[in-house]
């Protein structure tokens, strides 16, 4: 995957490194050049002297061939500015942005952003959301019988009733997200591509949920 990073903080640092060392082509951008020291000498990918919201620089980069772009400056209207242009003027797939001001989180959703709190600035939350953006483990419950997931509806799926999901015993499907809107739905409210599903799993058959996901036409990270 070619994958975006803008910010080379900590968080950007150590996201840069970790999808790098995955064997990903990873482009980090910021301002400061003094900041890629943080990279470390191994680092493999590129690095752009730049604003992170200046579509020269993201030109660049490679955004318009990019699969994934994360923004982690720590303005966090410069971060909305990145994923607002990667969504909607280049149509990246998986764009993750890091929210300062949770009021704010409804605003990233609209545009179908990913969004990482203050609570998760950790690099492994931001490369799950831009790496396996089709199913995200949120919670395990009891002795990890059970999982609580998050999809993102693919696009074979748009049209299809919210119930169809369940299976007796095995799936649960509970809250609707649409646009940043949760809503606990009627069993035969449709389904539109980009929806987020929160679902209680038997955990037996995660693997089997990310499968149909993918045959679906989710997206998950791939060396």
């Amino acid at each position: 995957m070619h994958i975006i990073v803008v910010g080379c903080g900590r968080t950007g640092s150590l996201l840069a490194r970790a999808l790098a060392e995955r064997g990903h082509q990873v482009v980090v951008i910021d301002p400061n050049p003094d900041q890629f020291i943080r990279l470390g000498p191994n680092f493999r990918g590129r690095t752009i002297t730049g604003v992170g919201f200046d579509r020269d620089v993201l030109l660049r980069a490679g955004i318009d061939h990019a699969q994934g772009v994360a923004a982690v400056t720590s303005d966090e209207m410069a971060n909305l500015l990145v994923a607002f242009i990667a969504r909607q003027h280049f149509k990246v797939p998986n764009v993750v942005a890091r929210l300062f001001e949770p009021e704010r989180a409804a605003l990233y959703q609209a545009i179908g952003v990913s969004i990482v709190t203050a609570a998760e600035w950790r690099a492994h939350r931001l490369e799950q959301l831009l790496c396996q953006p089709a199913l995200n483990v949120m919670d395990t419950l009891g002795n990890g019988e059970v999982t609580i997931v998050e999809i993102r509806v693919p696009p074979a799926w748009a049209g299809r009733p919210f119930a169809f999901l369940f299976i007796p015993e095995k799936v649960i499907p509970t809250v609707l997200i649409r646009r940043g809107v949760a809503r606990i739905p009627a069993p035969d409210v449709a389904l539109e591509a980009g929806d987020i599903i929160r679902i209680s799993i038997a955990t037996d058959a995660l693997e089997e949920l990310r499968a149909q996901i993918l045959q679906a036409g989710g997206i998950e990270c791939a060396s």
